[in-house]
């Protein structure tokens, strides 16, 4: 009898694999769209560096409360990757979900503004393959009753900084002066998680210096 509650039991557990295998691929969407393009955008860098705390820019409990699914797991650390590259992770425990939600904040200043045009541009050549590429991963989450958003939008969004735009994988690209600031967030029960990707972008740029 145990063993037969047992596999009833495993049975109403979807797979997380499937969940695994659309985070790998959100992350390398995200990941290439970052890329700028030898050639393409323009401005130049005509604005200082990022010297502030990139985690200051959000709050742990602000990202607990927008994605109101568990709690942030640890203190983050900022990135430096460059002298114009920062950022900064969160990662939530989520119970009950195969994958933990989390949230990654990328900063680029000086040079933001003509990368943040070669992102948009990048991703303006590769719409339509890449879109048609992720179909069926989208068509499988959907599958579990998930949202799922990892293809390329390119949709603007107004009121955020001096020019946003959503790019791959539900990322959300935002510019004010020459700072990008780019935003991901990977919660797959979250039904509202792009409009939450905003949400907090907006508190980031809003603490620019």
């Amino acid at each position: 009898m145990d063993r037969i509650q047992a596999n009833r039991s495993s049975a109403a557990r979807p797979d997380p694999r499937p969940l695994l295998a659309v985070v790998a691929l959100a992350a390398l969407l995200a990941g290439c769209a970052g890329l700028s393009v030898p050639g393409v955008g323009g401005g130049g860098v005509t604005g200082p560096a990022f010297t502030g705390d990139p985690c200051a820019l959000i709050t742990s409990a602000e990202i607990e409360t927008t994605i109101g699914n568990g709690n942030v797991s640890e203190s983050p650390e900022p990135n430096h990757e460059s002298p114009t590259d920062t950022g900064c992770a969160w990662t939530l425990d989520s119970p009950g979900n195969p994958v933990n939600d989390n949230v990654s904040l990328t900063i680029k200043a000086p040079g933001g503004k003509a990368d943040f045009v070669s992102t948009r541009q990048f991703l303006a050549a590769f719409q339509g393959g890449l879109n048609s590429l992720v179909a069926p991963a989208e068509s499988a989450i959907a599958s579990f009753g998930l949202p799922a958003n990892i293809g390329i939008s390119l949709q603007s969004v107004p009121g955020l900084g001096d020019d946003a735009f959503i790019g791959a994988a539900g990322t959300v690209y935002a510019i004010k002066g020459d700072t990008e600031l780019s935003l991901q967030l990977i919660a797959f029960d979250d039904s509202k998680a792009q409009q939450d990707t905003i949400d907090l972008l907006k508190k980031a740029v809003g603490r620019l210096p």
